[in-house]
């Protein structure tokens, strides 16, 4: 949808939960902050380009976003076969295939051809060099930090200066050094399973880095979410949120902001339905006791 960040963003306003905008939305943190009340989390990628991560920044501050969310398992673009097979491109590429499969998407079209949110609003006459889509492809090539390391993040962290989440942790010994860093919470992701074949699923995970960092950082799980066991699952392992894309994605796909609305209502009313079976009746009291977690579920790996 050309407009889905927004309309997502309202939904989980009225909701009452956090919502979170990427650089690489369609809408960007302008068009965002004035559709909203409530301040949003703001998720970036690490780029080599200070000034432009230093504008990037400015423009989240000046819409009051309350928090930054650094990305810190994308410094190289996985080998996403799906996106491959699919023919997954900025900007798309018209084919005969494609071109028949949107003549049968007629209220998408009409959608898109309504809107002036077509291409992604936060790089698009914000990066120096990409002032239209078909520049963009190169400069994501070239933008990403392929050298990223801890240095590197303290100093995103330095030039936000505010509250910090660092997402994409799926190792105790990296979620360590980001308590140590002084992260004020970290969302432990295999990023949908896009980036890393092979990489564990967050929730085996999930355990021992609760275990690891106790108090000392907020930890909140990500990747996997798809209805409201998961989220009881991820809170009585010791997360204290879950954060979920495709669910919403595939609320506003169906319904626009409705769905958005309808896929939090599903998710909320499967939390609460079965917490009510398991005897709870605070989120907060969640914990492992309602849980039948097989041996060795988290692993012992050589």
């Amino acid at each position: 949808h050309a407009d889905g960040e927004i309309l997502a963003a309202r939904a989980a306003e009225r909701f009452g939960v956090p919502y979170t905008l990427s650089t690489m939305s369609i809408c960007s943190i302008e068009d965002v902050a004035e559709n909203t009340s409530k301040p949003f989390w703001f998720q970036v990628y690490t780029l080599k380009d200070d000034d432009f991560m230093r504008r990037l920044f400015d423009r989240a501050r000046a819409a009051n976003c309350s928090a930054v969310v650094i990305t810190v398992d994308l410094q190289v673009l996985g080998q996403r076969h799906k996106d491959l097979k699919n023919g997954l491109s900025a900007p798309p590429k018209l084919t005969a295939a494609s071109i028949a499969n949107m003549m049968t998407k007629v209220h998408w079209g009409l959608g898109m051809l309504g809107t002036k949110r077509r291409f992604f609003g936060n790089i698009v006459g914000h990066a120096k060099g990409v002032s239209d889509p078909s520049s963009l492809s190169s400069w994501t090539a070239e933008a990403f930090d392929h050298g990223l390391d801890w240095a590197r993040v303290a100093e995103l962290m330095k030039m936000w200066g505010g509250k910090v989440i660092l997402k994409g942790i799926l190792d105790v010994e990296d979620a360590r050094k980001a308590a140590d860093l002084g992260a004020d919470a970290i969302v432990v992701s295999n990023h949908g399973g896009r980036q890393l074949d092979g990489a564990l699923s967050s929730i085996r995970v999930l355990e021992n880095i609760v275990d690891a960092v106790g108090n000392r950082v907020e930890v909140h799980f990500d990747s996997g979410i798809r209805c409201g066991q998961d989220v009881l699952k991820a809170l009585a392992l010791g997360a204290k949120g879950c954060m979920i894309g495709r669910s919403y994605v595939y609320g506003l796909g169906a319904m626009g902001e409705a769905g958005v609305t309808k896929a939090l209502e599903v998710i909320h009313k499967e939390l609460d339905t079965s917490m009510a079976l398991c005897g709870r009746r605070d989120v907060k009291t969640l914990d492992r006791d309602i849980l039948l977690v097989p041996e060795d579920f988290s692993g012992r790996w050589a």
